[in-house]
C-alpha cells in the first residue's frame, strides 16, 4: 500500500520553512548571531521533511538549493560566534561578508517565477513608430527623468491586438531600454486547483516585485493573455472571482502614494480586449492598440528577415507587400523560413553540403511567390474590424 500523500501537510511544512527562513533573515540583519542560528537550522529541517514530500522535481531542486544556501551561511555564523566567544568581541560581520556572497532571501525568490533576460531592442521592432513613442512617454521618460513627472505617470499597459503582431517584442524591448527586472507570467502560473492558492499568488507576487523595485531598479510585470487571468467567463467559481478582486486591489496599489516613485510597471497583452472586465479596463492608464502592419512596415519586414540571409538583388518588395496584406509580423516572418528552408533542402539533397567552400544559393523572388502560397496569413479582416471597434471605444491616442 503506497504511502498516503496530505496536501495540507506538505503546505504547513511549506509555511513553517518560510515563517522560519524568514526569521532567521531577520535575526541576521540584527546581528542576532545565536538567534539566526537556531532559525536557520530550523528552516533546514523544515525544508528536508519537505523534499521527502514533494513530488515535483524544480520544486525539489529550489528547496535542495536553500538548504545549500542557509547551511553555508550557518557555518559561517557558528564560526563567528566561536570566534567571538573567544575573545570577547562583538564587532559586526558586514565587513566580511559581501553582498555577492549573501544568500538569497525567501522574500527576494519566488520558486515559481523566474526574470527574463531578453535580446529584443527597439531597433528589432519593424514600424510601430507611433506606439513606440507612446511606451517611451509613459515608461521610458519618467525613468530617465522621475522628477519632470510632478503628475506621476501610467503604471499599467494593455497592448491588445491580432496574434503574431509584436505585443511580446514590444514588452521585451521596453525592460532592455530602461535595462528593467522582466518578469514574464500567464494564467496557468497563477492559477491554482486549491481553494485560496490563486489569490495567495497574485499577493505573493506583488509584494515580490514591490521589493525588488524598491531598490531603485525598474521591474516590469509581463502579463501574456491577462485576458485568461481577470477575463469573466461564463461559469465561474469562488476561487476565480477572489482572485479576480485581488489582482483588482493589487492594481490599485500601483497608484497610490505609498508607491508613487516605485518604478514597477504591469503590462499585459491580449488577443481578446473584449473579455477584459471594464473594471480593469480603466486600470489599465494606456491601452495600445498594435495593429497588423500596413504597407510600408510590411515591406521593411522583409528586409529585415531577408537581411539576415543571401538574396537576389532583384527582389520587389511592393510587390511581396501588396500580396500580404492581412499578414502578421510573424506570418511574414514564416514566408521567408519557409522559403529559405526551400532552398537549404535543395542545398542537402543536392550533395554538395560536405563540399568545402560551397554555400546554398541566393533566394529569389520565385522562393518567395512560392512560399507565399503556403503560408497563409492568420488574421481575418473580421478581426480586424473588431479590433478597431473597441480602440475607437477605449484605446489610448
Amino acid at each position: 500500500m503506497g504511502s498516503y500523500y496530505d496536501p495540507d501537510e506538505s503546505r504547513r511544512l511549506e509555511k513553517e520553512a518560510l515563517s522560519f527562513s524568514r526569521l532567521a533573515v531577520e535575526a541576521d540583519r540584527k546581528n542576532l548571531k545565536p538567534l539566526a542560528i537556531n532559525y536557520y537550522s530550523r528552516a533546514i529541517d523544515a525544508l528536508s521533511r519537505l523534499i521527502e514530500r514533494e513530488e515535483s522535481q524544480s520544486l525539489k531542486q529550489f528547496y535542495m538549493k536553500k538548504i545549500r544556501e542557509y547551511r553555508y551561511r550557518l557555518t559561517y555564523l557558528r564560526g563567528e560566534v566561536a570566534g567571538k566567544a573567544g575573545d570577547g568581541s562583538i564587532a559586526s560581520y558586514s565587513n566580511t561578508f559581501s553582498k555577492q556572497d549573501a544568500p538569497i532571501l525567501e522574500e527576494e525568490t519566488l520558486p515559481w517565477l523566474k526574470p527574463f533576460k531578453s535580446s529584443i531592442t527597439w531597433e528589432d521592432i519593424v514600424g510601430l513608430e507611433e506606439i513606440k513613442k507612446i511606451i517611451k512617454q509613459s515608461i521610458v521618460y519618467p525613468i530617465q527623468r522621475p522628477d519632470l513627472f510632478p503628475l506621476g505617470w501610467p503604471r499599467a499597459i494593455l497592448l491588445f491586438g491580432p496574434p503574431g503582431c509584436g505585443k511580446t517584442s514590444l514588452a521585451a524591448a521596453i525592460s532592455n531600454e530602461i535595462e528593467a527586472e522582466f518578469y514574464p507570467v500567464d494564467a496557468s502560473m497563477i492559477l491554482s486547483k486549491w481553494l485560496g492558492e490563486s489569490e495567495k499568488r497574485v499577493a505573493e507576487l506583488f509584494n515580490f516585485l514591490r521589493s525588488r523595485a524598491m531598490r531603485g531598479v525598474p521591474v516590469i510585470l509581463y502579463i501574456d493573455e491577462v485576458d485568461a487571468l481577470i477575463g469573466i467567463r461564463r461559469e465561474e467559481v469562488g476561487g476565480e472571482v477572489r482572485t479576480r478582486s485581488q489582482f483588482l486591489k493589487e492594481m490599485d496599489g500601483l497608484n497610490n502614494k505609498d508607491n508613487y516613485k516605485i518604478p514597477l510597471f504591469v503590462i499585459g497583452s491580449t488577443n481578446v480586449p473584449w473579455q477584459i472586465p471594464p473594471s480593469f479596463v480603466r486600470r489599465f492608464n494606456k491601452r495600445i492598440y498594435v495593429p497588423p502592419p500596413d504597407f510600408e512596415s510590411r515591406i521593411n519586414l522583409f528586409k529585415y528577415y531577408l537581411n539576415k540571409v543571401k538574396y537576389e538583388e532583384n527582389i520587389d518588395f511592393e510587390a511581396l507587400s501588396e500580396k500580404t496584406e492581412g499578414y502578421s509580423a510573424s506570418d511574414i516572418r514564416d514566408v521567408v523560413q519557409t522559403a529559405y528552408l526551400e532552398v537549404i533542402s535543395e542545398f542537402f539533397e543536392s550533395g554538395k553540403v560536405n563540399v568545402e567552400g560551397a554555400t546554398p544559393r541566393p533566394l529569389t523572388m520565385d522562393d518567395l511567390l512560392d512560399a507565399l502560397n503556403r503560408v497563409r496569413p492568420s488574421i481575418s479582416m473580421q478581426s480586424v474590424v473588431a479590433f478597431q471597434n473597441w480602440n475607437n471605444k477605449f484605446g489610448s491616442k
